[in-house]
């Protein structure tokens, strides 16, 4: 393979920005640019030293070197890392001196690429590379880590090992038993194989709660015009992200914003309030009806809708069909203004929306708004979704791990039914771990390090420098 370079860290102005040279020629080249260069050349040191044109002799930069040997580095090549002075000029033209002394551009994703086809990671390893790049909570970059460590692999790799061992004992009998003519039975195969069955589907019910921990989750908010929806996602905020005013309709448009409650990255969303008085005749209207179609939009894409009412005012009949359309969703309730005198009773709410469940409060004053029951709300949805019964470190967060283990479970099922007609036709049973097991070596990509266009799509995700 080529040698090739890249800035590893983002482009701009910074205090160091770090190129990275892999390859064979990646020291030979590193040699030609750096002054001193060291005579011991020990690996994993740190050298002060000039980056100079060999042709001008001009120096360019003071920078740092580290040398790494092939077979310890992270591609598994020869490795050198330049720690330079951050600036875009300054790691362009660095960049342009190792690639004019053979080095060749990387393109995305190429470092771990290499690492991966040169054993130092698994695929599903290497995919957490970039989960964890582009981790955005504490919960995210938790879950990132133990992929990385191998958690997933080592999951799969013991679910591996046990179909070899039936498969290799299932082949080995296919000719026994047709030349004795003996019918097969193994029920301790059945008993592994519904074990295997169970572990793949608990694997399986993780992918929800992967795709949470993750990407997070959307909360939004909905109610009637000037309810205090946008004075309550400031708060949450702590910041003044939305426009707040006594005027009816202040919000016209989806406002959205990120947080982290118990860890979960949560984007918050303040709709414009839904009202049925719209005045068609109206000159600001039409604006109105394309805010509330919007909302309605939100609504349908939320995983938890916060229905803030007002206390103060009356309950509409509106409101509450507003909430019969949204109580088969995941909902909170939220009471604002509560520092002025109710309108209405929690068992008049109670008994027109027919609701049992826990009502929320909020100080709606601007300069005392008090949201700790609404952020332990929250916080307490997030918990039921995430909350897992045996190993919570394993799980699956992405399509094609999702994918793959699917048709793991169904071989898995359809060899149980071979099995369940007492005589099973051990060609067939064996055609199905065969597949199997394919797809499980298909997870951490053992039998995949020459399949061009997988590996293009998933490299394909990450940055240049890694």
């Amino acid at each position: 393979m080529e040698t090739i370079a890249a800035l590893s860290t983002p482009p701009g102005a910074g205090g160091i920005a770090i190129i990275r040279l892999s390859g064979a020629a990646a020291h030979t080249i590193a040699s030609r640019i750096f002054d001193p260069w060291p005579s011991d050349s020990d690996y994993f040191h740190l050298y002060l030293g000039y980056i100079y044109d060999p042709d001008s002799q001009q120096k360019l930069d003071q920078v740092l070197l580290t040398l790494m040997p092939a077979g310890r580095s992270y591609t598994g090549e020869k490795m050198a890392e330049i720690h330079c002075h951050g600036g875009l000029y300054n790691s362009k033209k660095i960049l342009s001196l190792l690639f004019s002394l053979g080095a060749a551009a990387a393109p995305p994703g190429e470092f771990t690429k290499r690492a991966y086809l040169n054993g130092r990671l698994d695929l599903t390893q290497a995919e957490a590379v970039i989960s964890l790049i582009e981790a955005e909570s504490e919960a995210g970059l938790v879950a990132a880590t133990t992929q990385l460590a191998g958690g997933l692999s080592e999951f799969v790799n013991k679910m591996l090992a046990q179909i070899n061992q039936i498969l290799a004992a299932i082949e080995v009998e296919i000719d026994l038993l047709a030349e004795e003519g003996l019918n097969y039975s193994r029920p301790e195969v059945t008993v592994s194989l519904l074990a295997l069955e169970q572990k793949c589907r608990d694997l399986l019910a993780s992918y929800q709660r992967g795709r949470l921990l993750y990407s997070g989750i959307k909360v939004v908010l909905v109610g009637r015009p000037n309810v205090g929806k946008s004075s309550l996602l400031n708060a949450l905020l702590v910041e003044d992200r939305a426009l707040v005013s006594a005027i009816s309709g202040t919000t016209r448009d989806v406002i959205s914003a990120s947080l982290e409650i118990g860890g979960i990255k949560v984007e918050l969303s303040d709709t414009a309030g839904l009202d049925e008085t719209l005045a068609v005749d109206s000159p600001q209207a039409e604006l109105e009806a394309l805010g509330m179609a919007r909302t309605k939009e939100w609504l349908e894409q939320a995983a938890l809708v916060l229905l803030v009412l007002d206390q103060s005012q009356l309950l509409t009949d509106f409101e509450v069909e507003l909430y019969r359309k949204i109580r088969d969703k995941p909902h909170l309730l939220i009471l604002n203004k509560q520092d002025k005198a109710p309108a209405f009773s929690e068992s008049e709410l109670r008994r027109r929306f027919i609701y049992e469940g826990e009502i929320l409060g909020c100080v709606g004053a601007r300069e005392q708004i008090r949201i700790d029951a609404v952020v332990a709300g929250i916080a307490g949805f997030i918990g039921t979704q995430t909350a897992v019964s045996g190993d919570s470190a394993v799980m699956i967060s992405q399509q094609r791990h999702y994918d793959l283990l699917c048709m793991v479970s169904a071989g898995l099922t359809e060899a149980l039914e071979l099995l369940k007609t007492g005589a099973p036709p051990l060609d067939m049973l064996a055609e199905e771990l065969h597949q199997i097991r394919f797809c499980l070596l298909a997870i951490t990509g053992a039998e995949s390090r020459d399949a061009e266009g997988l590996l293009d799509i998933v490299f394909s995700q990450f940055c240049v420098g890694k």
